[in-house]
């Protein structure tokens, strides 16, 4: 489970939660202050200083993969809407999806926001590394911290039990949905309802329907058992509370702190001191230079000859030529068409692929 606590015996697993906590609260504030397209880079560090975390806490890369498949389509809506509407920075026009206009008082076109722009997809990428940025640390603390110290800890700096009840409350709630909700499809499915043979049309329009209904009423069936059980222990009578563990502060709890300060500190001094000129500059010189070699590559190989030629071949069919022309942009090298070729073989191999499941299955 992508927000289940995994016992293990690691340094973050030793390390206390309020820790872990001043992590997310850090990442948080960053992601606020992170607004230009030239903050990509501060954006970058962090996100690789917290895969470093990942790695100390051996945290699942699944967990990961789980969240940024949830997160797949908000990153393409976001590509798309800012790359469509965002119009600063460089404004090279990526390609065109519709002709949409926008005219000013004497009749002369302003900006056509049907065109996709360099600086829209800059942007578009800056929202999505914001997101990521934040959404990444959040694993750490809820996958190497159990729910008895994340509620001592919480106790410990004062915070009311009602609040801490309905924080760790929300935190169990998460894996428990998501094992519920595949108990219910594995149900489902034995009796004769497959909802990975439907298409997204047939998901939307009755597959999610016996999936969420029952999904919902088991939710309000195990509220309704939590208000027992907590009027039943007597929640709120006390306010003398005990904990089992020692929840002080040890040296890798005070290093902890060090280095995320640490980090932080240096990401506000590149933001608002050096401007991200440093940490701008190489990350450009580093997409220069692969750039640059792959040209290189392409030119000497006799390889975009060889690209041009079969684009233009493509472009001779009607159905590619009209897809193809909307792809078919100087800063897509021109290859429109190749690129519209791989996307009707990666669709038609995806139905060829569901369709022969489909076979196998009815044969079984």
């Amino acid at each position: 489970m992508a927000f289940e606590y995994v016992k293990k015996d690691t340094p973050l697993d030793r390390m206390s939660p309020l820790v872990k906590l001043l992590l997310m609260s850090l990442a948080l504030i960053l992601v606020i202050q992170c607004t230009k397209i030239e903050h990509i880079s501060i954006l970058l560090i962090w996100i690789i200083f917290g895969s470093l975390w990942w790695l100390v806490g051996k945290v699942e890369l699944s967990s990961l993969g789980f969240i940024l498949k949830l997160l797949s389509m908000l990153f393409v809506f976001l590509f798309v809407v800012q790359g469509l509407t965002y119009r600063f920075g460089d404004t090279t026009v990526i390609l065109q999806l519709i002709n949409f206009p926008f005219f000013d008082d004497h009749g002369n076109v302003v900006v056509n926001y049907g065109e996709v722009t360099v600086g829209g997809m800059m942007y578009g990428l800056l929202v999505m590394l914001r997101v990521i940025a934040v959404v990444s640390v959040i694993p750490i603390f809820t996958m190497t911290s159990p729910m008895t110290k994340i509620s001592g800890a919480l106790t410990k700096i004062h915070v009311p039990p009602k609040i801490i009840f309905m924080f760790i409350t929300a935190m169990r709630f998460v894996p428990l949905v998501q094992e519920s909700m595949d108990a219910i499809i594995e149900a489902q499915k034995t009796r004769g309802f497959d909802i990975d043979a439907a298409n997204m049309y047939q998901k939307f329009r009755r597959a999610y329907v016996p999936i969420i209904t029952p999904l919902l009423l088991l939710m309000f069936r195990r509220a309704m058992d939590l208000e027992v059980a907590i009027n039943a222990r007597a929640f709120g009578a006390r306010e003398d509370i005990t904990n089992m563990e020692d929840l002080s502060f040890k040296a890798r709890d005070y290093l902890g702190i060090i280095i995320i300060v640490g980090i932080f500190s240096l990401m506000m001094y590149l933001m608002y001191f050096e401007t991200t000129s440093i940490t701008w500059r190489y990350l450009s010189i580093i997409v220069s230079t692969i750039l640059t070699v792959m040209n290189g590559f392409i030119v000497t190989t006799g390889l975009d000859v060889i690209l041009q030629n079969l684009n233009q071949f493509l472009l001779s069919l009607p159905v590619l030529n009209w897809i193809g022309g909307f792809l078919n942009q100087n800063l897509l090298l021109g290859y429109g068409a190749i690129i519209a070729a791989l996307l009707i073989v990666y669709v038609v191999y995806k139905l060829i692929r569901r369709t022969t499941r489909k076979k196998k299955r009815v044969k079984r």
